[in-house]
C-alpha cells in the first residue's frame, strides 16, 4: 500500500523515501529536495536526488542529476572558485542504481570523476566541502559539512 504513495519518479528515489520526515535517521536516504533546500542552496533543478544528513559529524552527502545544461552551467560557475581534480570515491549502497552499476563496472567499487569547489551550495553552518562530477554522466556527488 505506501509505495502507491511514490511520487512516480525513478525507483531510486521511491526505494529512498522516508515514512516520517521528522526522523533524523542518518542511516536512511531522503529523496526531498525541498528538505534538503533548507540545508544547503541547490542552484538548478535537480532531475534526481538522494542525499543523507549525519547531524553527529555535521555533514551531508547528496547525488544530484542535473540537465546537460545546468550540469554545463554548474560546472562552469563551479571552475570560478577553483579548478578541479581528478578523484576516485568508493560507490554506497543508497546511491542511485546507475552510479552503482558504473562502480561495479569499474572493478573497485569506486566512482572516478572530478572534484570542484561546492561554493555555490554554501548556507550556514554548511561552509565547506566539494562537488564531484561523475565521469561520463550527468550527476554529482555533493560532500558538505559545517566547519
Amino acid at each position: 500500500m505506501l509505495s502507491a504513495c511514490g511520487d512516480g519518479q525513478n525507483n531510486a528515489v521511491n526505494r529512498t523515501s522516508t515514512t516520517n520526515p521528522q526522523a533524523s535517521n542518518s542511516n536512511v536516504a531522503k529523496s526531498n529536495v525541498e528538505e534538503l533546500g533548507m540545508l544547503v542552496h541547490v542552484p538548478y533543478e535537480v532531475e534526481d536526488i538522494v542525499w543523507k544528513q549525519d547531524p553527529t559529524d555535521r555533514n551531508i552527502v547528496a547525488v544530484f542529476r542535473f540537465s546537460e545544461q545546468d550540469a554545463a552551467k554548474l560546472v562552469a560557475e563551479a571552475e570560478k572558485a577553483g579548478p578541479g581534480h581528478t578523484v576516485s570515491i568508493p560507490v554506497e549502497t543508497w546511491y542511485p542504481d546507475e552510479l552503482i552499476a558504473q562502480g561495479e563496472m569499474s572493478g573497485d567499487s569506486s566512482l572516478k570523476g572530478t572534484a570542484l569547489p561546492a561554493n555555490m551550495f554554501f548556507q550556514e553552518p554548511y561552509s565547506t566541502g566539494r562537488i564531484i562530477r561523475v565521469e561520463g554522466v550527468d550527476y554529482f556527488i555533493l560532500e558538505i559539512s559545517a566547519k
